[in-house]
């Protein structure tokens, strides 16, 4: 009686299967390992990159602001004719020295950003006080009573506030596209005209505003019952001393002051915050128009990175309660069409 031997084939494919099944194991083992090496040499790459530029950026920042320094420190020298245009000169350094800060965003902290704009602030300041002292206001010859004078505070309040609207003011100027003093209208930029460059909102009222592009930066004062729609911002969002709006836009960063009443659907990498605020509510952004994913890419904004309801209230201290002055908007009052 004949036996039916085994082919050489038949009888060696369960071990080769299983060899082949270690091999893909080892494989993919070895592929993941090597996926996790380029990840780490890439995020490494990126760490060295943004520490380099914020190496640079703080070596120019201090640069800049000795030369401002240096410039107030000479004032006393220059004739009294020439004081106007030598003020004006250092006020245009510091907006210059403004912009170059909201540039510079999207790879310095937020401790980084905050101290170099508190330095600003200083410097507008002392900017403001020295030309109220070379440059005095001209004064009445016929006073028939001593007025009251200020409290130092109230004195050190006006001057700050003037030093706001000094340095809001040199922005809207500086600006490459920009919209003021327009009332009820419908104001649109498109791609072409606004890509890459700061833009301008001032003193609007009753406004809808339309970006459809990627500025660089957005500078923000005095609107009311506004609402302002933008693409991916690479920098900042400064919005100050706005009442009644809705903003909807992603950036980098977004720093609100003195604003009531106001909504914002927001895209944002860093933590956003506010300051002498009340009212305010948050969303995810949520607007769309052709070629958004473009200018994301054009922006460089992180897509998967949202921190729309991570808000720092810098009136508020106590760090285990919630600030009153934000709230988040619940999901069925959420506008989902914006009807634009």
């Amino acid at each position: 009686m004949s036996t039916v031997e085994e082919s050489p084939v038949e009888s060696e494919l369960p071990d080769d299967k299983k060899k082949r099944e270690v091999e893909k194991r080892l494989q993919k083992r070895n592929d993941e390992r090597h996926a996790e090496l380029q990840k780490r040499q890439e995020e490494k790459s990126l760490t060295d990159a943004a520490q380099e530029s914020t190496v640079c950026f703080l070596d120019n920042f201090s640069k800049e602001k000795q030369n401002i320094e240096s410039q107030l420190s000479n004032s006393e020298q220059i004739p009294e004719n020439g004081l106007v245009e030598h003020f004006d000169n250092i006020s245009s350094h510091l907006a210059k020295l403004q912009k170059y800060v909201s540039e510079s965003t999207m790879f310095l902290s937020s401790y980084e950003v905050s101290k170099a704009q508190q330095t600003m602030n200083k410097l507008q300041v002392a900017i403001q006080e020295k030309r109220d002292v070379m440059i005095p206001k001209k004064k009445f010859a016929f006073k028939s009573k001593k007025r009251e004078k200020p409290k130092a505070s109230k004195i050190v309040e006006d001057v700050v506030d003037h030093a706001v609207n000094t340095q809001t003011n040199l922005e809207v100027e500086l600006a490459e596209c920009k919209f003021v003093g327009d009332v009820s209208k419908v104001l649109e930029k498109t791609w072409e005209e606004l890509n890459q460059k700061d833009v301008a909102l001032a003193d609007l009222t009753d406004c809808t505003v339309k970006l459809q592009g990627a500025p660089s930066a957005i500078h923000i004062n005095k609107l009311n019952n506004c609402r302002v729609f933008s693409g991916p911002v690479s920098g900042s969002v400064f919005i100050r001393q706005c009442v009644g709006c809705t903003f909807v836009l992603p950036c980098q960063q977004l720093r609100i002051h003195t604003t009531q009443d106001t909504d914002f659907y927001i895209h944002v990498t860093s933590k956003a915050i506010i300051e002498d605020s009340t009212r305010t509510r948050f969303a995810p952004y949520n607007w769309k128009y052709p070629d958004l994913d473009e200018h994301y890419q054009v922006a460089g904004l992180d897509r998967k990175r949202n921190n729309w309801q991570d808000i720092d209230d810098f009136n508020w201290l106590a760090a285990n309660d919630h600030s009153p002055n934000w709230s988040v908007i619940a999901k069925d009052d959420r506008t989902e069409d914006w009807n634009i």
